[in-house]
């Protein structure tokens, strides 16, 4: 080594060679160099609009539940005589005016913590078909409790609350995507013990409401699977795909077919080379293994004799 030269020993700034592949795990795309984090600027705006979609639109539609509820506290109205009325003809408005009746602040305080979670994650991760889950979950959920022929006047959102739940868990398991699995399983955790909701287990509870709820949060789930986002689809990089490398000649084919070859099959049809060959090394035969000889071993007639 010669004096004056320092080893650097620092992992994170030894010189890489010329065209040199930085490695990453497989199936991972490299982040942007637009920003520190991976992200470009363009694509963080994004995510804030897609924040800002989700919960304004969650708080406009609690906003009239609420406003519904206050007027009707304030007025005397005695709007509650619209609930669902299963299987009645005068109960059928109720499929739509169901979720914004209420009996008291319980009621519609533990509806609206419910709902605002699980909306804003609705409309969060499922751009592009949470209006329709929303809608549809609002419709369905009071049908199907109607058609259940189910006696009484049912009111409150609980009904939307368990299609939301049953559709943002049953999705997540269906598309197969992390995210989206992820959200299925904070689902689980946070509500969870819901499930017993759909029991008749309390009384003055409607559980009819929320097993048609539940069920027709599974049916959408089970509809709309091929709808909304989707786990992407990563391009694995071509080991002769970067610029000043070519793919070689396949054997008994002209270079321009080489270039012509579809994309599809381009993976399959990449040259790897003939496998490395080993030298091959014979073994040593040390031959057999010979007696032991010494003074201490002795045979039969001369053990006799020195005895």
């Amino acid at each position: 080594m010669r004096r004056g030269t320092e080893v650097n020993t620092d992992p994170n700034k030894v010189g890489i060679a010329p065209q040199a592949r930085p490695w990453r795990p497989r199936g991972v795309r490299p982040p942007s160099h637009n920003s520190p984090g991976g992200w470009s600027p363009e694509a963080i705006e994004a995510d804030r609009r897609r924040i800002r979609h989700a919960l304004l639109l969650t708080i406009g539609v609690l906003t009239l539940v609420w406003g519904v509820f206050l007027v009707d506290l304030q007025l005397n109205l005695h709007l509650n005589r619209f609930g669902n009325r299963p299987m009645r003809a005068e109960g059928l408005i109720g499929v739509f005016s169901m979720p914004f009746l209420h009996g008291g602040w319980d009621h519609i305080w533990g509806n609206t913590v419910s709902f605002f979670t699980l909306g804003a994650m609705l409309l969060y991760f499922y751009r592009g078909v949470g209006l329709k889950v929303l809608f549809w979950s609002w419709i369905g959920s009071g049908f199907l409790l109607w058609v259940s022929g189910a006696p009484g006047n049912h009111i409150g959102l609980s009904g939307v609350v368990y299609a939301l739940a049953a559709f943002l868990f049953a999705s997540g398991i269906i598309r197969g995507y992390s995210v989206l699995m992820r959200v299925a399983f904070v689902v689980v955790f946070l509500y969870g013990s819901i499930v017993w909701g759909v029991f008749p287990i309390e009384v003055g509870v409607s559980w009819q409401g929320h097993l048609a709820g539940a069920s027709a949060g599974l049916l959408l789930a089970w509809v709309l699977r091929k709808e909304g986002p989707r786990a992407p689809v990563v391009e694995e990089e071509e080991p002769h795909s970067r610029p000043g490398q070519e793919r070689p000649s396949l054997p008994n084919e002209p270079d321009s077919a080489a270039k012509n070859v579809d994309p599809q099959r381009r993976k399959t049809l990449l040259w790897k080379g003939p496998p490395p060959r080993i030298p091959h090394r014979p073994l040593q035969h040390r031959g057999a293994r010979k007696g032991r000889k010494g003074p201490h071993i002795r045979s039969k007639t001369a053990l006799k004799k020195w005895r």
